[in-house]
């Protein structure tokens, strides 16, 4: 009933506010009002989709630190769901950004752009990976090992 209950509260709420970005950014009346470069439309799909990001962030620190009791085969993997949670939201909010910087930023910015967020995937692959050595793999190990010693 938890995971239930999880899923309703971060799951919808995600959806719904991609659903109304993605909605409210082709209405004609946001697609036609701007302030100088930026458009409504831009403006409103920056915020529904960042919403969205954030509430899936959110979503996956609730996971790690209180993971559903129904939920139990996920219990070795707890420590991946930050790291990879982390490592969808900046992938993503690589283009969400561009939403409102893109009007601004010239050539030489976009290419610091680029390579910030090339960076903070690197980062954040490298710490998926040393999660996964320092947290998950003993985990998986020594429940194998158990599973072993139950057969023998």
């Amino acid at each position: 009933m938890e995971a239930r209950r999880w899923v309703m509260k971060y799951g919808v709420a995600m959806f719904l506010a991609f659903l109304l970005a993605m909605i409210l950014g082709q209405v004609s009346l946001f697609r036609e009002t701007s302030v100088g470069k930026l458009r409504a439309s831009d403006l409103v799909q920056f915020i529904g989709y960042s919403g969205s990001l954030v509430i899936g962030w959110l979503g996956a620190r609730e996971l790690a630190r209180n993971l559903p009791a129904e939920w139990k085969w996920m219990i070795p993997f707890q420590g991946l769901v930050i790291p990879l949670a982390t490592l969808v939201a900046v992938a993503i909010a690589y283009g969400v950004l561009l939403f409102v910087l893109d009007p601004f930023v010239g050539k030489p910015g976009k290419v610091i752009y680029n390579w910030v967020f090339i960076a903070a995937i690197v980062a954040d692959s490298i710490w998926l990976i040393l999660s996964w050595v320092w947290k998950c793999a003993p985990l998986v190990a020594a429940r194998e090992s158990r599973k072993l010693r139950k057969v023998a």
